[in-house]
């Protein structure tokens, strides 16, 4: 495909804007799609108001029909208004139709506007009656002759939507799906996906769209997939249609690019086919000047925040354990050095045998790290003092009431507008994380700012290995998880708050490039403009080094959104396209809070496992637990299939089952029931021979422990079982799924009596859940994202 001609155009946008427009009209979107490289546009005649048709203007259109179409920058919604018609391709026809649609139109849209309340075009908002009819006819610019065009087909599915438009996080987002209100139904009563395809024009291209566009009915519909459907355009058709509009979409997405204007809206509703090419039957285009680029953050000072080696911290209490001096106790216990930590606080030697200064002037050195735990009205002055007097390299505000609470926004306003100012500066000024951010636990730079008590929140220590990253807007999602999963143990725990300055994009993309983080967990209410984006783009570099990152988007409802709005003052983007725009990248995008839990657990107990494929084998001593796994393996986005055993393999569990004396209990198929008369060693063995099956991809494994014959209690008065014991099932299992390198995932259905044997199965490295279905549902969809990103990973 050739590249779009952009200058042309930007012309047309030229053209318009100078005649007081923000819309193209219909033969210009037409014009604009050419100039993209787009074929099989109808042919048009527009006829200016003041004018009638010729006969020339009809013999330039093909057949034997004219459409007629009112051409009006106000009028969008032509056909409800009338302005859509049909006639014989007669002069005499054409001209009566135009000279009764410049009467009749005007007038059902006035009496259109009149019902519909305040909301009008700019210029129409105080007229009625024959005025405001007057003033919608004066401002129609004609009307348009158009071909008809005879459809190959007819019916369900047989039109074409594809559209873009700008979004302040994600910039341009392409969609596509069923053309006309049928997108519309289909889009509240069918799963995720399956009515229309979105994705970032910054993602992908037209092929890459493709790809997700093949999920949609329309795409089934199109390429002939459904029940005695046939073809009716080729993928090579589409391709050009979706590589045209991010082609436009990206040349004018905004602020950056080198246009003076972008685009809002771009449209073609519908396409229809004709002899096997896609044609459209109508254009929109609304476009605006482009916005101003943001100044670069120094983003390089990160490293300063996630591993200083020198910091401070202001308001600190001399005499009571308030938050500062919660923070600065976190800090000296977390390991950080003693002798290059400060507390800014006048009048005061020491605190806690800590250094004190009378003024962030006064430190003895840069800092790389100040922490300023003061009140809100206070934060203005702090960060006037650190930029003027550049004594820090990176700066964590602890406030809250720094945009998020009602009235506080101006506040907010001035505090990024003084950053910007002191990022273009020589040296770029420090970074800022937060306001409103719960703090850092930062295990490399060996320090905590959590202004939560050890008590409340026991903190790992010692220098083992840590391959997580927790990057949250809520602190308290943070600590709450870290709570209820402390093998999370995280490298780093940022609480980014409000993003005053540094961004969720910045912390993503520097620590993506840290060889030590392997997985990493994302809670978002929010992006900055154009965050969302860079965020996406962070996640597939993530992706692309092996990296698993594990999203959770808050604020998907009205109210949802409501509540986010006042928790972190962070613009709640549109859901569908938030999480459209983090799939394509290749996050594991969960859709509740246990699913965000369960994917981490996957990503983290099983790393370094190889997923070749989704062929299941299911074990379990219970038979409701197999008949649950069996019952969900298929989800609506992704599905396992029960393996089918090899010969070999059947052949050894039939030897196996004989030898432990369970042939006449237990059928050989899958999933495997293996009732609650298998021993420890059993379970384990038969586990291990489906393991070596080459026609298995992963097992789960469910483990009912009120069976006498296992080992599933932990030691004590009243038996002799020991689930820390080798010989434990807890033990066999760990060693089984450690010898091999396939994905083994156990389930513990019971009971608290039970929960150290979930533990043990826990500590030797096994993903453990208290539920067969939920774990295979959560297998099931994390397996299908990991086969799709293993196609995006760096050879």
């Amino acid at each position: 495909m050739d590249v779009p001609d952009f200058p042309a155009v930007e012309a047309l946008f030229e053209k318009a804007a100078a005649d007081g427009r923000t819309r193209l009209y219909e033969h210009e979107c037409y014009e604009l799609f050419r100039l993209a490289g787009l074929e099989n546009l109808p042919e048009t005649r527009f006829i200016p108001a003041g004018s009638r048709p010729s006969r020339d203007d009809l013999d330039a259109l093909p057949g034997n029909r004219v459409v007629l179409k009112i051409v009006s920058g106000d009028i969008i919604h032509k056909t409800d208004a009338g302005g859509v018609r049909i006639t014989g391709k007669t002069l005499e026809e054409v001209q009566d139709t135009f000279d009764r649609m410049m009467v009749e139109v005007p007038a059902a849209y006035a009496s259109q506007l009149e019902a519909s309340g305040p909301d009008r075009p700019e210029g129409l908002e105080h007229l009625s009656g024959d005025r405001l009819e007057e003033a919608v006819r004066q401002r129609a610019a004609g009307i348009l002759l158009a071909s008809f065009v005879e459809t190959d087909d007819t019916g369900f599915g047989s039109e074409l939507f594809v559209g873009a438009r700008l979004t302040p996080e994600f910039g341009p987002i392409l969609s596509a799906g069923l053309g006309g209100v049928e997108m519309e139904l289909l889009a509240r009563s069918t799963r995720p996906g399956a009515a229309i395809a979105i994705a970032p024009t910054g993602l992908v291209d037209g092929n890459g769209f493709l790809d997700a566009f093949r999920g949609t009915l329309s795409y089934a519909r199109l390429a002939g997939t459904m029940r005695g459907g046939r073809r009716l355009v080729s993928d090579e058709a589409l391709v050009q249609v979706f590589e045209a509009f991010t082609a436009i979409s990206n040349h004018f997405g905004g602020a950056g690019t080198g246009s003076r204007f972008q685009i809002r809206e771009l449209e073609i509703n519908p396409f229809t086919v004709a002899n096997g090419r896609l044609i459209a039957l109508d254009g929109v285009c609304s476009f605006e000047e482009a916005g101003v680029q943001l100044t670069p953050r120094p983003v390089e000072k990160i490293g300063s925040l996630l591993k200083p080696r020198s910091a401070a911290v202001i308001g600190v209490s001399a005499k009571g354990m308030n938050m500062g001096r919660i923070i600065l106790n976190n800090i000296v216990q977390a390991g950080f050095d003693r002798t290059r930590t400060y507390i800014i606080r006048p009048n005061t030697d020491r605190i806690d045998g800590i250094a004190c200064v009378g003024s962030i002037r006064e430190l003895p050195e840069k800092v790389d790290l100040l922490v300023v735990t003061v009140g809100a009205a206070q934060v203005p002055g702090i960060i006037e003092e650190i930029i003027d007097h550049d004594r820090a390299q990176a700066v964590i505000l602890i406030p809250g009431g720094l945009g998020e609470k009602e009235g506080s926004q101006e506040l907010a306003r001035t505090l990024k507008e003084r950053i910007r100012q002191a990022h273009e500066a020589p040296g770029g000024g420090p970074v800022f994380l937060g306001g409103n951010s719960l703090g850092v636990i930062s295990h490399p730079g060996r320090y905590d700012t959590m202004f939560i008590p050890e008590t409340k929140l026991p903190k790992s220590r010692g220098d083992h290995r840590r391959r997580t990253c927790f990057i949250s807007q809520s602190g308290a999602f943070i600590i709450a998880n870290l709570s209820r999963m402390p093998w999370l143990d995280p490298a780093y725990a940022l609480s980014i708050g409000n993003q005053i300055d540094l961004t969720a994009a910045d912390i993503l993309g520097f620590v993506t490039s840290d060889p030590e983080i392997e997985v990493i967990a994302a809670y978002m209410e929010g992006f900055q403009p154009n965050d969302g984006l860079r965020f996406a783009a962070a996640v597939r570099e993530a992706v692309r080094r092996g990296k698993d990152v594990v999203f959770y988007k808050a604020g998907r409802t009205s109210e949802g959104r409501s509540a986010t709005a006042g928790h972190t003052a962070s613009v709640a983007g549109d859901y569908a396209v938030c999480a459209a725009a983090l799939v394509e990248a290749g996050a594991f995008v969960a859709n509740t809070f246990d699913e965000f839990s369960d994917f981490l657990q996957l990503s983290v107990r099983l790393r370094g496992k190889t997923v070749r494929g989704n062929r299941l084998a299911a074990v379990s001593n219970a038979g409701f637990e197999s008949v649950g796994m069996a019952d969900s393996i298929h989800q609506d986005t992704a599905e396992l299939r029960l393996a089918t055993f090899s010969m070999e393999t059947r052949q050894r569990l039939g030897s196996l089952l004989a030898s432990f004396k369970l042939d006449q209990l237990v059928d050989v198929k899958n999933p495997l029931d293996v009732t609650p008369m298998a021993t420890d060693e059993a379970f384990a063995s038969l586990v291990d021979t489906l393991l070596e099956d080459d026609g298995v991809d992963a097992a789960v494994t469910g483990v009912v422990p009120l069976t006498p014959a296992m080992q599933t209690l932990p030691s004590g008065e009243g038996h002799h079982e020991n689930v820390d014991d080798p010989s434990s099932i807890a033990g066999r299992l760990a060693a089984t799924a450690a010898a091999h390198e396939k994905p083994v995932v156990a389930v513990v259905d019971s009971g608290v009596l039970f929960d150290p044997l979930a533990d043990a199965l826990a500590r030797g490295g096994l993903p453990v859940f208290r539920a067969a279905d939920r774990a295979v549902r959560s297998l099931c969809r994390w397996t299908a994202i990991k086969i799709r990103n293993g196609r995006l990973r760096l050879p």
